[in-house]
């Protein structure tokens, strides 16, 4: 295995044994393997995959998918029926919430053990157990039983052994999800450390926009298929869209007609169904490939889409996303159907909005919709990124990355407005 390779994953796989009923497992054990008394489920399979040194690596699906399947045999605590793991390096895993703590010992207790388990000596635990304790933040508790903690205690004290024993490679399974904002913070800002230090990160999560932020790359698991690796966002908008289809399908019972995935020119990518398309997309005033605009200025959008007849209400939604692609904001809007061709239908909308965010590259991505309520709309087609644009001399007394025009307002201002509305309500 090369020497930057923290974990090599080939055709890993764990199948369960799935038996209608109870005594059929003493039959399979009577026949000795001469015949199936069960039939295979296989949670996982055909995974292969590595993980570079230093490299954090999300593992995103729906439930059910396998992920935390994977996760454990990676860690050691659950056996694969095929494939091999090879890692370089301590592996240190966060899994079930607080799984290794015995709820009768102390929070003290319970760091020792857990740290020898990990295979750290006593006098290396000694020396971190001051950073364990502070990081946690559960003041007396570190001394009372576990069994008396609550979840978030439980996660705080299990994330911080995790994180302050120096782990080569670490294994997180949802661990982020059950602490407060404060603490996740916290936890992200020491995963980010530890990952410059060249520890290599893997882990689950159902948060998009933490996948974006957090990840080099991300693996997308489906159940029944060999997991995708690949960029973070193209990961991601694929991962979306089988959500959306799920969604739809769960609340109108429609289906989308075919499927289709892209790659245009420029390497933006397009996603939907065989329906519609979004025919064209460029600033008005300035074309076609990467814009540039000051801060504050008017950005118009000219788009054009065409669709099947059977697309009952067209919409055009229009999101604003930064370099990782989270979305800012945006607005959907319905489009005016006219006929285009025999069997299609046409529409095109200007769009301007105010180019109020600080410096930076951002991009535009659309989505065309059957249906005004995008929560329930049917995706017809999605361009991610397909426009970009720069802004300079950006505003610097306004936080964050939008200006939403604060500005400090007289008492006399005040009143004014009070009355005018006091007067709008009759009083």
């Amino acid at each position: 295995m090369s020497s930057d390779i923290a974990i090599k994953v080939e055709q890993l796989g764990k199948c369960y044994r799935v038996y209608r009923k109870a005594y059929q497992r003493l039959l399979q054990l009577a026949f000795n393997g001469r015949k199936k008394f069960y039939r295979e489920s296989w949670a996982i399979r055909h995974a292969s995959f590595e993980l570079k040194k230093g490299e954090t690596l999300g593992v995103i699906g729906k439930n059910g998918s396998g992920k935390s399947t994977l996760l454990q045999m990676i860690a050691g605590t659950l056996a694969q029926t095929e494939g091999d793991i090879s890692a370089h390096g301590r592996v240190t895993a966060l899994l079930e919430l607080g799984s290794g703590f015995n709820p009768e010992f102390s929070g003290r207790d319970n760091v020792y053990i857990n740290a020898l388990i990990y295979g750290v000596g006593k006098k290396e635990i000694a020396e971190k157990f001051s950073e364990i304790e502070q990081f946690a933040d559960i003041g007396e508790y570190i001394d009372q039983p576990v069994k008396f903690y609550s979840s978030g205690m439980i996660m705080r004290l299990a994330f911080s052994v995790s994180v302050f024993l120096t782990p080569d490679i670490l294994v997180i399974d949802e661990a982020l999800a059950v602490g407060d904002a404060a603490f996740q913070f916290k936890c992200l800002n020491r995963l980010l450390t530890l990952s410059e230090q060249g520890c290599s990160i893997l882990f689950v999560s159902h948060d998009m926009n933490l996948i974006k932020n957090f990840c080099d790359r991300a693996l997308y698991i489906r159940k029944g298929h060999a997991p995708q690796l690949g960029a973070t966002d193209e990961m991601v908008e694929r991962y979306l869209l089988e959500m959306r289809e799920t969604q739809q399908s769960a609340s109108s019972g429609a289906q989308a007609t075919g499927r289709k995935k892209e790659t245009l020119p420029g390497g933006r990518m397009v996603y939907g169904n065989h329906e519609g398309r979004i025919v064209s997309a460029r600033f008005v005033d300035q074309g076609e490939g990467l814009a540039v605009y000051a801060h504050g200025a008017p950005i118009t959008l000219r788009l054009a889409a065409a669709f099947l007849p059977q697309v009952r209400q067209p919409s055009l939604s229009i999101t604003i996303q930064d370099r990782k692609l989270i979305v800012l904001g945006g607005y959907n809007f319905p489009l005016q159907a006219e006929p285009a061709q025999p069997d299609m239908f046409s529409a095109s909308i200007d769009v301007r909005f105010a180019a109020k965010l600080a410096g930076g590259r951002y991009y535009i991505s659309l989505k065309l919709f059957d249906g005004l309520d995008e929560s329930i709309a049917r995706l017809i087609e999605k361009q991610v990124a397909c426009l970009e644009f720069e802004i300079y001399n950006a505003n610097k007394k306004f936080l964050g990355m939008i200006d939403f025009g604060m500005e400090e307002i007289s008492e006399a201002d005040v009143s004014q407005h009070l009355c005018i509305k006091a007067m709008g309500s009759g009083e």
